[in-house]
């Protein structure tokens, strides 16, 4: 465990700057623990058998925050919501300002001038609807038009059509309450833009983006990163006396990795991570603990970035099995999710990091795709990498 290993390290440097009554208490604490200062490696690798997988994706709609979504790639479509108040009257023309964070500093793909976009639009009820009324949408959006955005410097301009940019509350003493919703027609792009304000869109009380999946039927084991999606797994492990009792210092899962960036939306490798039981594995493992591993590859969970083989690290998961009170049960399960993408390969850190030269990942989200299919298929088999601690005469 890492507690393990980050304890044995402050023990040795204790050992070594302290008084022998003080490593003989240090000793003793250890001893009351049932922990050993220092142990061998034990190196086991076992096939488990894919049993089954289900994906996990929430579609419900979210009020913006950092930046915006506006458009669809990878099977994903994201819609924008705008919810106003008029007192006298709507402009005619709304504004979305690039993201220049991505812009910047990420993307290096040149601006569009121009997208095509569908508007719709519906007049609210004249009391207010709180934030978590309004983002259910229960009413639906009426008299869609086709429209254009048009770019200028680092701002699309959206022109309202006539029949939306007319309407007004019916009286001076009333206020019309309006949503509108805006997406996109111009497959594969997807516009970053930041979080508009009242002085983009007259009269605007709040933002809030929905994302639909489009590809349910075609990759129902795809992965898509920047949204809430996840995939759960389930394997067989049948040789489970080879974990029972077993103190667990590293474990990878090991799977077969698609070549080639088909679905990198930016051409950036892009981070899978592993949960067990909501618990995130913790990714400085793998830093920690390449001295234990004298074959392993830099950043091995990286997807789009070359090799064949896909090595997450699943070092919790299954210290928390192998400790299992009783019989250790036949399955594991697994969570997969993607991350943000990877600016700086060459950086040791799984984190941005103060000890990094560079950004190691990036601030924005990839709209990527991976299809885990070939590899995840029920009855296919997957590998585990254990290393186990080898205490030999001590505890």
């Amino acid at each position: 465990m890492l507690r393990l290993f980050l304890i044995s390290s402050l023990c040795m440097l204790f050992l070594a700057c302290s008084s022998e009554d003080d490593s003989a208490a240090l000793n003793e604490w250890f001893s009351d623990q049932g922990l050993a200062a220092s142990y061998g490696k034990q190196i086991e690798e076992i096939e488990i058998l894919v049993k089954n997988s289900a994906p996990g994706f929430n579609d419900a709609a979210y009020m913006v925050s950092s930046y915006a979504a506006l458009g669809n790639t990878n099977g994903m479509e994201h819609t924008l919501y705008f919810g106003l108040e008029i007192l006298d009257s709507l402009s005619d023309t709304l504004k979305l300002r690039m993201d220049k964070i991505f812009y910047e500093d990420i993307s290096g793909a040149p601006k569009p001038e121009r997208l095509d976009a569908t508007i719709s639009w519906l007049i609210e009820p004249p009391e207010f609807q709180h934030d978590t009324a309004w983002l259910k949408f229960e009413k639906p959006f009426t008299d869609p038009a086709d429209i254009s955005l048009e770019r200028r410097a680092d701002t699309f301009f959206v022109t309202l059509p006539e029949g939306l940019s007319g309407l007004k509350p019916q009286s001076p003493d009333d206020t019309l309450r309006l949503s509108i919703s805006l997406k996109l027609r111009s497959d594969g792009t997807v516009l970053r833009i930041a979080p508009p304000s009242t002085s983009d869109i007259r009269g605007l009380l709040r933002v809030a983006q929905k994302t639909n999946k489009l590809d349910t039927d075609d990759c129902p084991k795809c992965l898509h990163s920047g949204v809430r999606e996840s995939l759960l797994v389930t394997f067989e492990i049948k040789n489970k006396e080879i974990i029972a009792g077993k103190t667990v210092v590293f474990a990878q899962l090991v799977l077969p990795k698609q070549s080639g960036t088909a679905g990198s939306e930016l051409e950036l490798p892009v981070p899978v991570y592993v949960y067990y039981r909501n618990i995130v594995s913790i990714l400085e493992d793998y830093k920690v603990n390449t001295a234990y591993v004298d074959s392993l590859k830099r950043h091995p969970n990286l997807i789009f970035s070359g090799g064949d083989s896909l090595m997450l690290q699943v070092t919790r998961g299954l210290r928390n099995y192998a400790t299992t009170t009783g019989s250790l049960p036949d399955t594991i399960d697994f969570i997969l999710r993607l991350g943000v993408p990877m600016l700086d390969t060459t950086s040791h850190y799984f984190y941005n990091s103060i000890y990094s030269s560079k950004k190691v990942f990036s601030d924005r989200p990839a709209y990527a795709r991976y299809d885990f299919s070939s590899a995840l298929e029920a009855g296919k088999t997957a590998k585990l990498k254990l290393w186990f601690a080898d205490y030999g005469d001590k505890k």
